[in-house]
């Protein structure tokens, strides 16, 4: 499993003692944020431990660098529940629940940008003018937004690792991707598959 670690320079504020180690294998933002919680040794470790944690994760995922230095979260550690919730039952083949859009459209609507044609004749969007909490819900709800409008539901995975709970958007060609990682967890399935034949082949 790849693990993103990051510099340790400006991180301290008194909640966490060490950064966290971020994965990001999902293939998309929404799907990352809900791998914040996982089992990286076995049992699931929280990496949003504190606002720091979340300008972090933010950061290295390239949604935004400059969060303030404050903000709610309990919010958005709920957030990240319900998401993980919806997308269990996405999995499970039911619908997005009434419910988890309301949540959504109301950290929506909370946003306000402009639009302006630049000289290279491409439209761009400002930066959005919220701050603090509400700032990062609308981030992680657009993101989630994006994932539910954009993307084919049917190649929403977990991966087959024993143990293991993230999540992952298959973009392989043939869309058989089982491994949040070949590396790791693939790798550790064929090694168990492995000695599983020898251990047949010897008491055989």
């Amino acid at each position: 499993m790849k693990l993103v670690k990051t510099n340790f320079e400006g991180y301290f504020t008194g909640v966490s003692s060490a950064v966290p180690e971020f994965v990001f294998l999902g293939e998309h933002p929404a799907l990352d944020f809900a791998n914040t919680l996982y089992a990286p040794h076995g049992e699931l470790e929280d990496q949003l431990r504190s606002w720091a944690d979340v300008r972090e994760w933010l950061r290295q995922a390239s949604l935004d660098d400059e969060v303030g230095t404050a903000g709610d979260l309990e919010a958005v550690v709920a957030l990240r529940s319900a998401w993980a919730r919806e997308i269990a039952g996405m999995l499970a083949g039911k619908p997005v629940s009434k419910g988890f859009l309301k949540a959504l459209n109301a950290a929506l609507e909370k946003d306000h940008f402009s639009e302006a044609v630049t000289e290279s004749l491409e439209l761009v969007r400002s930066s959005s003018r919220l701050q603090g909490s509400d700032r990062v819900m609308a981030i992680l709800a657009r993101q989630i937004a994006s994932f539910l409008t954009e993307c084919n539901r049917d190649y929403l995975r977990q991966c087959a690792g024993h143990g293991c709970v993230l999540y992952f958007y298959d973009t392989t060609k043939n869309h058989r991707r089982q491994w949040c990682s070949a590396a790791a967890c693939g790798n550790r399935h064929k090694v168990a598959a492995f000695r599983e034949r020898q251990a047949k082949k010897k008491s055989s």
